[in-house]
């Protein structure tokens, strides 16, 4: 058996993601659920893989155009969704307690007045907008909604 408890298919994992996301869209400054959709959405492509996908070459064609391995499977999820790697680098960076000096992202709760990452001119990250907002790279600065990457 796969998995592990009660969550032993695809499925199962997709619906506690969509557990974790309601719960966040509940209380977007929770960090247990922000943490946990994350990991789920990263994990979920492995899932896919491992679950559905390694060994039914049909529905390999049917999703990436032509059957593959799992390194297509990547390429393929990665090009559908370029935010990916953002969800991996955040979900990677959680499992650690200090921050790598290499990391390019810095994720935060609130953006603009008040917060730790700078929003100057950025649109709607005005005072007191919660969710899980992110940082990409120093210098010019980036911002994107993570809470929408992980719901998408």
């Amino acid at each position: 058996m796969s998995g592990i408890l009660d969550l032993t298919e695809p499925r199962h994992l997709l619906a506690k993601l969509s557990h974790e996301i309601g719960m966040l869209a509940a209380e977007p400054r929770n960090s247990y659920a922000a943490i946990n959709a994350l990991r789920d959405a990263y994990h979920l492509r492995e899932w896919g893989w491992h679950g559905r996908l390694e060994k039914n070459p049909v529905l390999q064609a049917q999703i990436m155009g032509a059957s593959g391995n799992e390194t297509k499977w990547e390429k393929h999820v990665n090009q559908c969704f370029p935010d990916f790697s953002l969800i991996r680098e955040l979900c990677n960076g959680s499992k650690h307690f200090e921050r790598d000096s290499r990391d390019k992202v810095e994720a935060t709760h609130q953006a603009g007045y008040g917060s730790p990452l700078f929003a100057y001119n950025a649109g709607v990250l005005g005072y007191g907008v919660d969710g899980i907002f992110v940082q990409v790279e120093a210098g010019p600065h980036r911002f994107s909604d993570a809470s929408y990457r992980i719901r998408t």
